[in-house]
């Protein structure tokens, strides 16, 4: 048997597509295929697309609401795993709290949106952020009026490591920070997250979820095939500003242009590549570097 055969023997007949286009499920809408793509809707078949990648030698790359990553023009090597693992359930509640375990396929708005509905705090400020529950906490996205991240309330996790092991850990594992998380480095995937919600009043929450979105509306390039933010913000300092104050709102190379409503959102026109947008991040450090001495660094993920 050849690769794709050996795969769909352990996956699934027509489970696994060879040399599957990638950039129209993106939010960038750009980037090559897939050698191999593959949609997980269990646990279990995440754990045994890691298994068949092991076994097979083959790069394993995860995917979830595809966001804040850029795809290589000439596509992704191995198997590409698109997690649909998408379900939640109360774990345990008591008269001030809950435990609600949440898989790492759930879209993170729509979980800040049904959590604010049912007065569950400590997710409602993550409205329409792009992305899901696995990749959120991996880059432990943030908010910031008030500063809110959403590895606050994680309470614990299953994590599946690159054998398709699996272990349980507690919040402290991930040692959370600014646009991190050790999943960064140990390059383990979640499979779901426990998170401990307070309980609260529904209107109150739903009104701070509902302003997130409308500040994020007016403040950000929204409707648009857009990177997210693509430099991390240094010691508090807004990177849209810094890239703002430099002159590049509006700078465009080939499809792609900085946009002139957030200076750290990139948006593809239609055309774009990646070599587009190497360039434009490129132009950016160094002016920055060169004006400010200022080091940029990206938030956003390349894949290849």
């Amino acid at each position: 048997m050849n690769i794709h055969q050996k795969l769909e023997s352990v996956l699934g007949e027509g489970r696994v597509k060879a040399d599957f286009i990638l950039a129209p499920y993106t939010t960038f809408k750009m980037g090559g295929p897939a050698q191999y793509y593959f949609e997980a809707e269990t646990l279990d078949e995440i754990v045994s697309a890691v298994k068949a990648a092991h076994e097979n030698d083959l790069k394993l790359t995860i995917l979830g609401g595809i966001s804040n990553v850029v795809i290589s023009d000439i596509g992704v090597k191995g198997l590409v795993v698109r997690n649909r693992f998408s379900n939640k359930e109360m774990q345990k509640e008591d008269g001030k709290s809950v435990l609600l375990k949440v898989t790492s396929g759930y879209p993170i708005s729509i979980l800040a949106r049904e959590t604010a509905a049912m007065g569950l705090s400590g997710l409602e400020y993550h409205l329409g952020l792009p992305g899901t529950v696995g990749g959120a906490l991996c880059m432990n996205s943030k908010w910031t009026k008030p500063v809110s991240y959403v590895g606050d309330a994680l309470h614990s996790a299953l994590l599946i490591n690159s054998s398709g092991n699996t272990k349980i850990v507690n919040r402290d594992y991930f040692n959370f920070s600014y646009d991190y998380s050790i999943l960064q480095e140990t390059h383990e995937l979640i499979g779901y997250g426990v998170f401990k919600l307070t309980k609260m009043d529904p209107q109150i929450l739903v009104k701070r979820a509902q302003d997130a979105l409308e500040y994020r509306k007016k403040t950000q390039p929204f409707g648009v095939a857009s990177s997210g933010c693509f430099f991390q913000n240094i010691d508090g300092e807004s990177a849209g500003k810094l890239i703002d104050e430099l002159g590049f709102k509006g700078y465009k190379v080939g499809g792609l242009e900085v946009s002139d409503v957030h200076a750290n959102f990139i948006i593809n026109n239609g055309n774009g590549t990646v070599a587009d947008f190497k360039k434009i991040v490129e132009s950016i450090k160094e002016k920055a570097l060169r004006e400010k001495g200022m080091r940029l660094q990206e938030e956003i993920k390349f894949i290849d």
